[in-house]
């Protein structure tokens, strides 16, 4: 999947974003203009980008949440997977970050000010990523139990994009050897199109992705 969506050009992550993207506007929101997802909002960690701005080992969460450009195609693969790879690579440079922080900085101020709060509701169009996967909770914190401890963490939303590593599975009483490469991923969708994308997701993978728009 990760050769199809532009190989070396963008992450795992990127591709796996892309192709739940691609599916749901492709079986789900095709004739929805509303609801169609054109771009990505991601939840960037921004740690050793600048020191003077977040040291790599920054205990606070040093995260920006990056709004991405349209997409040219929003039924092509790598045109999604390329485009949110951009975002990110555009809020890692040093400059970029700064301005973007200064700007965001000032209208918050501005919020307390006036007495206002973020307005956090779903925005047509966006789809929000937010994505643990490269930390490995389960087996960073155990606490001795090693592929027996599990992590548990509560919501989220209409697209809203999370992703963890799989937790330990078992089977009665016994633990199962685990899958240190698989994902867990979670967002909501309306339930009358819940079975269409499972479904969807089910044939692409018997296929090996061969008919998914590149």
């Amino acid at each position: 999947l990760r050769k199809l969506a532009g190989g070396d050009s963008v992450t795992i992550q990127d591709a796996l974003t892309a192709y739940i993207i691609l599916t749901l506007n492709t079986y789900c929101y095709n004739n929805n203009d509303e609801r169609r997802i054109l771009r990505t909002n991601t939840v960037i960690n921004f740690r050793g980008v600048s020191d003077s701005i977040a040291s790599q080992g920054q205990v606070a969460n040093a995260v920006f949440s990056m709004l991405s450009n349209n997409f040219d195609d929003p039924y092509s693969l790598s045109n999604i997977a390329k485009t949110i790879r951009q975002s990110i690579i555009q809020l890692r440079d040093s400059k970029f970050l700064e301005a973007a922080l200064a700007t965001l900085d000032g209208l918050m101020r501005k919020c307390i000010k006036n007495n206002k709060l973020p307005d956090l509701q779903l925005v047509p169009n966006e789809f929000v990523v937010n994505s643990n996967f490269r930390h490995d909770w389960a087996s960073l914190v155990d606490f001795g139990y090693t592929d027996k401890c599990r992590l548990y963490t509560a919501w989220t939303g209409a697209s809203y994009l999370r992703v963890f590593r799989l937790n330990p599975e078992k089977d009665g009483n016994k633990w199962l050897p685990r899958d240190r490469d698989g994902a867990e991923v979670a967002f909501r969708v309306e339930k009358d199109l819940k079975e269409k994308f499972i479904n969807a997701c089910k044939r692409d993978i018997n296929e090996n992705f061969k008919n998914v728009k590149q």
